[in-house]
């Protein structure tokens, strides 16, 4: 599907596989255009589903001069102010339409604002998160949804106790935990350097399946291989490949009323051919 579009450009995205694995990547959009490739992008669900009545502010859309024009995707969230228990998340965006023919994802992505108000009364929660999510495969063949599914992921997140204008960049591996996969558990992570707010930066994950792994890479950062252990001969139950954010807002009685608000700006988007 990816030979037909318009403009192809390529590039040589080193994974760290060897020498003769360097993937070549082309261009899937650089959201040039006034408006979203319907061909290439479909609406994502809220996660976890029925949770938008934390939301007050959202948006996703193309911005920016004709020839630095970005995918948008803003939230801003609060949560009940009646108790110091539990906390509220939500996360959206912006999905591949071809999710299963997509193996290996590079882009930029700029979190221009990032705000976080925590609560001291309930600690355990509180932080923003944006970034690229994969639902790969299964490793005994899905029977309900997601369940099961192994997913990776990329992203940028801060908690709400760390330095206000640096974000952490971390590449991980998941395991789906309900049919929709609202609820994942790690299995692999690794930190892969740290950002400053409103500084640009080229994200990159990939699925090396021949060699049981995911490889990340934060810039031109040394690559970083986390392999599993999990069967990966059958296909996910729910693919899904996108760009997302996503915030958690601990409950809590005091003031001033926590908030996550989370403002991503992605751009220059390749993929495997």
């Amino acid at each position: 599907m990816f030979n037909t579009l318009g403009c192809v450009l390529a590039v040589s995205l080193t994974l760290g596989l060897s020498e003769a694995a360097v993937a070549q990547l082309v261009l899937y959009d650089n959201f040039n255009s006034q408006h979203l490739d319907p061909d290439k992008w479909i609406g994502e669900r809220s996660s976890p589903e029925g949770s938008d009545a934390n939301r007050r502010e959202v948006t996703v859309g193309v911005v920016g001069a004709q020839q630095n024009r970005r995918l948008r995707i803003l939230e801003t969230l609060y949560t009940i102010n009646t108790d110091d228990n539990g906390d509220g998340p939500n996360g959206f965006g912006l999905g591949f339409a071809e999710p299963t023919e997509i193996t290996a994802v590079s882009f930029t992505l700029t979190v221009d604002k990032e705000f976080t108000v925590g609560c001291v009364d309930n600690p355990d929660f509180g932080f923003a998160l944006a970034g690229f999510f994969g639902d790969y495969f299964n490793p005994t063949g899905a029977l309900v949804g997601a369940s099961g599914d192994i997913v990776a992921s990329i992203g940028v997140s801060r908690f709400w106790t760390e330095p206000a204008n640096t974000l952490d960049v971390t590449g991980s591996i998941s395991r789906c935990d309900d049919p929709k996969c609202d609820n994942q558990a790690i299995l692999y992570s690794q930190e892969l350097g740290q950002i400053q707010l409103g500084s640009t930066n080229t994200l990159s994950a990939a699925w090396d399946r021949p060699n049981h792994q995911f490889v990340f890479q934060l810039n031109n950062n040394p690559v970083v291989d986390l392999a599993y252990s999990v069967p990966d001969r059958f296909p996910p139950g729910l693919p899904d490949k996108s760009f997302f954010v996503y915030g958690d807002v601990p409950h809590c009685t005091a003031t001033p009323r926590p908030t996550v608000s989370i403002d991503a700006l992605f751009g220059n988007v390749y993929v495997n051919p």
